[in-house]
């Protein structure tokens, strides 16, 4: 494992700390947010979208990402990694900081400026001009870093990659959708508007059973599907599958902390990170409990 020059971790450092810009704006207002707005709800503000569960995590998981400065950590856990692999570890730390940044802005609920207007439809032109006129510090700070990120890195050599780390982000909106649908049959119907994550986080001191009934759900999902055929629907469309084929209780347990209050959002972006820098495309609790997400025969073998 190599060590990384003095010009180039000054550069890491720096960029952690044009990244961390935005959360320290986060923290200001929260803790100065100034006088309340008062608004009205129109009937507009019961429209709704088949993309609003995601919008609402994402919603979610975003705001704890800018509160918690989760862009500078992933920029330091990238100068770690890229001891081993620079330009992979570059490439992916400055694309996942440009994807927080765009993303970022289309994940609010958005209001019309008409006077009790209700919401903006996603997707609708005045939806994208008001995406657009969103843009500000974060975005420029956030594409800032990844800019640093890959002047640092772009020049040096990258090993293959199996491309098992986007494989799994698909394999993962599969199943978040899969679910969504699950949820929504007749017998459930749960109202997930706000998202799977939003309707399902559970305080371990308040026994909530409809939430519970979702985390129940959403763990005989993946354990079921694991421990019969080492995937789920999202792995087996995007090729990949988890060996060895055990341990799969623990690890869908493992998986579902992402659902305790607080600590829970954490979890899931950690872990997100980990797999994304890890050499090897594990998550973290694939390390813990010694199992790999890979590729089928019939990918390795270009069928």
């Amino acid at each position: 494992m190599s060590t990384l020059s003095r010009p180039a971790l000054l550069t890491w450092l720096v960029a952690a700390a044009v990244a961390a810009y935005p959360t320290w704006e986060e923290w200001r207002f929260r803790l100065d947010p100034g006088p309340l707005e008062f608004f009205c709800l129109g009937d507009g503000w019961l429209d709704v979208s088949p993309l609003d569960p995601l919008r609402g995590d994402l919603d979610t998981l975003l705001m704890d990402v800018e509160a918690f400065a989760i862009p500078s950590l992933l920029i330091i856990m990238g100068a770690f990694f890229a001891r081993q692999d620079a330009r992979r570890a570059g490439r992916r730390t400055a694309g996942v900081l440009v994807l927080i940044a765009v993303v970022k802005p289309a994940t609010p609920l958005y209001s019309s400026p008409e006077e009790c207007g209700g919401t903006i439809l996603i997707l609708s032109g005045e939806w994208f001009a008001t995406v657009v006129d969103s843009w500000g510090s974060t975005q420029v700070c956030l594409i800032a870093a990844a800019v640093l990120v890959l002047l640092v890195t772009w020049r040096k050599s990258a090993s293959s990659s199996t491309g098992r780390t986007w494989r799994r982000v698909v394999a993962f909106l599969v199943d978040y959708l899969a679910l969504i649908v699950i949820l929504s049959l007749p017998g459930l119907s749960y109202s997930l508007g706000y998202g799977l994550l939003n309707s399902a986080t559970v305080q371990l001191d308040v026994i909530d059973f409809d939430r519970w009934l979702v985390v129940l759900v959403v763990f005989l999902y993946f354990w079921v599907q694991h421990r019969l055929w080492g995937q789920t629907l999202g792995k087996r469309l995007a090729g990949v599958h988890i060996v060895p084929n055990r341990r799969m209780a623990l690890r869908t347990v493992l998986s579902l902390l992402v659902f305790v209050a607080v600590v829970g959002p954490v979890v899931l972006i950690v872990d997100g990170m980990w797999a994304l820098l890890d050499p090897e495309g594990r998550a973290l609790h694939d390390r813990l409990l010694k199992t790999e997400v890979t590729r089928t025969v019939r990918d390795e073998v270009g069928v």
